[in-house]
């Protein structure tokens, strides 16, 4: 009767330690689709339809970060624009050097400097300039092929394709000083030395500023003499010799311009003297000329100079800390830029202003400018081999 009872307690003690596992695994089953489940809520209110006390077959629900706000979104675009900030870099330089090339001839080449981007997409500059410069080979018109080859290698330089552009300037160059014809000859010389600064090689620069010197003083050119001069103190400057070159402008270049009533030239020598400042990072210096050669443009209506002296103020301003002043004169500069179809110029406003709305929080601004900013480069870096005039 012991043993019988004995085994007995057993098997109850082992039905109870059965009933007490089942009930375990069925709470730890139940976990999951209840404890575990609600704290998967997805709290930021993305996922709309999510029953946590469903306990069926299927995947667990994964919650995700939130997607990126518009802000979040433009300062991954702002990040992604600094890939090609260098193309645009260089693109906007080389430009500057551009505006700084003159066309010889009487204006008989059909294709102006400046043209809507617009023109220069219907039919490329390079294709007219080579027609044109085919038919003035038959007819033997050699003063006009030298101005189309002239003109040609100026695209050349707005294209990046600089060796062209010398081979053209040099043969342009060689016409005109078999024809005798010295201002344009002079004219050629200052652009082949333009493009030799652009490309940093500063002593064969300085060499052909100094025949346009010499030349200049030979035949008593006042205005000559002042524009060589200037050309001159630039070199100087980028070379190192900066007080030199201020001192040949201040002293030199200027009265010479004054001595031949060259409003236009005083205007320019003010400019390059806020060119030789800037180099030094000297702005308040910069924008003073800057200043005073604007006043000179706005008396005497110089207009083609207006672009160039507003957007060099914002640049000073936005360099010495103050973007408000800066973004507003970016904006009249854009104006003009516009109205004079300046692409180069147009493209270089909005990088700036795009970076300093975002600079400032200011991202419906920036993302304006942005918006812009890319449109430009889509339409002047587009295709391959396609020359744009600027």
């Amino acid at each position: 009767m012991y043993l019988s009872g004995g085994l007995d307690n057993d098997m109850k003690v082992k039905q109870e330690l059965l009933r007490y596992a089942a009930y375990l695994c069925f709470c730890l089953w139940s976990i999951p689709s209840g404890v575990i489940a609600q704290q998967q809520i997805d709290f930021s209110g993305h996922i709309v339809k999510y029953d946590s006390t469903f306990a069926g077959i299927g995947p667990k629900v994964y919650v995700l970060p939130p997607p990126k706000t518009a802000e979040e979104l433009l300062d991954d675009r702002y990040a992604e624009k600094e890939i090609d900030s260098a193309v645009v870099v260089e693109y906007v330089s080389r430009m500057k050097y551009y505006h700084r090339l003159e066309m010889t001839g009487n204006g008989s080449i059909s294709a102006k400097k400046y043209m809507p981007l617009t023109d220069t997409q219907t039919a490329s500059i390079e294709g007219k300039l080579l027609l044109e410069a085919d038919q003035a080979a038959q007819y033997e018109n050699v003063g006009l092929l030298a101005d189309i080859e002239n003109r040609l290698a100026m695209e050349y330089i707005a294209a990046g394709a600089v060796d062209l552009a010398i081979e053209f300037f040099e043969k342009a160059m060689k016409a005109k000083e078999e024809q005798g014809s010295m201002g344009d000859w002079e004219i050629v010389v200052h652009n082949l030395a333009v493009t030799y600064e652009s490309l940093a090689q500063l002593d064969k620069a300085f060499v052909l500023y100094q025949q346009l010197y010499d030349r200049a003083v030979k035949t008593r050119n006042n205005s000559r003499q002042a524009q060589a001069m200037m050309e001159l103190a630039l070199i100087k400057a980028k070379r190192g010799f900066s007080s030199e070159a201020e001192q040949d402008i201040i002293r030199k270049v200027v009265p010479l311009f004054r001595r031949a009533r060259n409003e236009a030239g005083r205007a320019s020598a003010y400019r390059t003297l806020a060119d030789i400042y800037t180099l030094q990072h000297k702005y308040p210096e910069a924008q003073w000329f800057l200043v005073q050669a604007k006043s000179i443009v706005d008396r005497d209506g110089i207009a083609e100079q207006l672009p160039e002296i507003i957007f060099n103020l914002a640049e000073t301003k936005k360099n010495s800390g103050n973007p408000r002043v800066a973004i507003e004169e970016y904006k009249i500069a854009d104006d003009l830029a516009r109205k004079d179809h300046i692409m180069g110029m147009q493209l270089a406003i909005q990088d700036a202003l795009g970076n300093l709305y975002h600079q400032a929080g200011d991202y419906s601004g920036a993302a304006l400018a942005l918006n812009r900013y890319d449109m430009l480069k889509n339409m002047l870096f587009r295709g391959e081999g396609g020359l744009v005039d600027n």
